[in-house]
């Protein structure tokens, strides 16, 4: 038990760390994504090698399915949206970041991370637009977003 503290330690000082960049920079560090990764890694390694009902292979296989299937779909809603409005709207940074904490969620609580990402960012949207802070089509960083539907669905997996 302790040690999923400490793997949610770990994932916390991570997407801290990111969100806080994304603000400052609108631009997401390749380092800190490869560190978030490997230690995502390490967390599958640790899970299915201290649980003998785990396989530990089938479970990297389908972690690593998980973090393709939801570049896919990041890509494919960043694409469709620059097709159809000429704004990119998501960045390559939060592409790989929603792809990077499926590694940590696996498929179903990745989904469920990027429904309250995108939840939560509309709400931020629509009070920006009626407050008048925001103009058409204006751009804020979604990584605090995801961050905050990574960390929720960990938990929620963790309850």
């Amino acid at each position: 038990m302790s040690i999923d503290i400490a793997f949610t330690c770990l994932l916390s000082f991570f997407l801290i760390s990111i969100s806080k960049e994304d603000i400052e920079t609108m631009l997401i560090d390749e380092n800190r994504l490869r560190l978030l990764g490997t230690s995502g890694f390490l967390y599958l390694l640790y899970l299915g090698l201290s649980n003998e009902e785990i396989n530990t292979i089938f479970l990297i296989i389908n972690n690593l399915f998980s973090m393709l299937i939801i570049f896919l779909i990041m890509y494919s809603i960043s694409y469709i949206s620059y097709k159809a409005i000429r704004i990119n709207s998501l960045g390559l940074g939060d592409i790989k970041l929603s792809s990077v904490g499926s590694i940590w969620l696996g498929i179903e609580h990745s989904l469920i991370a990027l429904t309250i990402s995108f939840t939560l960012s509309a709400f931020y949207s629509i009070y920006g637009k009626i407050n008048k802070k925001f103009k058409i089509f204006h751009q804020y960083p979604f990584a605090p977003f995801l961050s905050i539907g990574i960390f929720f669905s960990w938990i929620l997996d963790k309850i």
